[in-house]
Protein backbone atom coordinates (compact mmCIF):
# COMPACT_ATOMS: atom_id res chain seq x y z
CA UNK A 1 0.00 0.00 0.00
CA UNK A 2 0.94 3.57 -0.81
CA UNK A 3 1.56 5.92 1.64
CA UNK A 4 2.60 9.18 0.86
CA UNK A 5 3.83 10.37 4.08
CA UNK A 6 6.70 8.11 3.80
CA UNK A 7 7.50 8.89 0.17
CA UNK A 8 10.16 12.07 0.51
CA UNK A 9 11.00 11.97 -2.88
CA UNK A 10 7.26 12.80 -4.31
CA UNK A 11 6.16 14.57 -1.27
CA UNK A 12 9.26 16.91 -1.73
CA UNK A 13 7.96 17.35 -5.76
CA UNK A 14 4.22 17.63 -4.63
CA UNK A 15 5.37 20.59 -2.48
CA UNK A 16 7.50 22.16 -5.32
CA UNK A 17 4.70 22.11 -7.49
CA UNK A 18 2.75 23.51 -4.92
CA UNK A 19 4.72 25.76 -4.40
CA UNK A 20 5.07 27.09 -8.14
CA UNK A 21 1.41 26.87 -8.06
CA UNK A 22 0.95 29.69 -6.09
CA UNK A 23 3.26 31.49 -7.35
CA UNK A 24 2.26 31.44 -10.27
CA UNK A 25 -1.06 32.04 -9.18
CA UNK A 26 0.28 35.15 -7.41
CA UNK A 27 2.02 36.30 -10.29
CA UNK A 28 -0.87 36.31 -12.22
CA UNK A 29 -2.31 38.25 -9.49
CA UNK A 30 0.22 41.14 -9.55
CA UNK A 31 -0.12 41.22 -13.30
CA UNK A 32 -3.38 42.14 -13.66
CA UNK A 33 -3.10 44.46 -10.77
CA UNK A 34 -0.71 46.14 -12.80
CA UNK A 35 -2.95 45.77 -15.99
CA UNK A 36 -5.26 47.27 -13.97
CA UNK A 37 -3.69 50.34 -13.40
CA UNK A 38 -2.20 51.03 -16.89
CA UNK A 39 -5.38 51.31 -17.92
CA UNK A 40 -5.98 54.53 -15.78
CA UNK A 41 -3.14 55.93 -16.97
CA UNK A 42 -2.47 58.57 -19.52
CA UNK A 43 0.33 58.86 -21.68
CA UNK A 44 0.96 61.76 -23.94
CA UNK A 45 3.96 63.92 -25.79
CA UNK A 46 3.83 67.18 -24.89
CA UNK A 47 5.29 69.70 -27.71
CA UNK A 48 5.95 73.33 -25.57
CA UNK A 49 6.96 76.79 -27.24
CA UNK A 50 10.33 77.93 -26.12
CA UNK A 51 9.35 80.23 -23.77
CA UNK A 52 6.80 77.98 -21.72
CA UNK A 53 9.49 75.56 -21.92
CA UNK A 54 12.49 77.26 -20.26
CA UNK A 55 10.05 78.11 -17.53
CA UNK A 56 9.36 74.47 -17.36
CA UNK A 57 12.73 73.41 -16.88
CA UNK A 58 13.77 76.33 -14.63
CA UNK A 59 11.39 75.31 -12.25
CA UNK A 60 12.29 71.65 -12.74
CA UNK A 61 16.10 72.27 -11.99
CA UNK A 62 14.54 74.73 -8.78
CA UNK A 63 12.91 71.96 -7.01
CA UNK A 64 15.34 69.27 -8.29
CA UNK A 65 12.82 67.63 -10.56
CA UNK A 66 12.54 67.01 -14.28
CA UNK A 67 10.38 68.43 -16.39
CA UNK A 68 7.89 65.84 -17.00
CA UNK A 69 7.77 65.59 -13.31
CA UNK A 70 6.65 69.05 -13.07
CA UNK A 71 4.21 68.84 -15.41
CA UNK A 72 2.21 65.59 -13.76
CA UNK A 73 1.89 67.93 -10.72
CA UNK A 74 0.48 70.22 -13.14
CA UNK A 75 -1.87 67.79 -14.25
CA UNK A 76 -2.84 66.50 -11.11
CA UNK A 77 -4.11 69.93 -9.77
CA UNK A 78 -5.93 70.75 -13.11
CA UNK A 79 -9.49 72.39 -12.30
CA UNK A 80 -12.39 72.31 -15.17
CA UNK A 81 -15.12 75.39 -14.23
CA UNK A 82 -18.20 74.97 -14.95
CA UNK A 83 -18.01 77.32 -18.04
CA UNK A 84 -15.15 74.72 -19.44
CA UNK A 85 -12.19 76.95 -18.55
CA UNK A 86 -9.02 74.87 -17.62
CA UNK A 87 -6.75 76.31 -14.66
CA UNK A 88 -4.21 75.22 -11.65
CA UNK A 89 -4.49 76.79 -8.72
CA UNK A 90 -1.08 78.13 -7.41
CA UNK A 91 1.66 75.83 -6.07
CA UNK A 92 4.98 74.54 -5.41
CA UNK A 93 6.14 71.81 -6.60
CA UNK A 94 7.78 69.25 -4.63
CA UNK A 95 9.18 65.58 -4.66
Amino acid sequence: MYEPERDTEGSTWAREREERCEGALAARVAFESRRREKADEVRAELWLSAAPSRLIREVADRAGLVPAQVLAQLAERVVVGEDGTVSVPPFTPSR
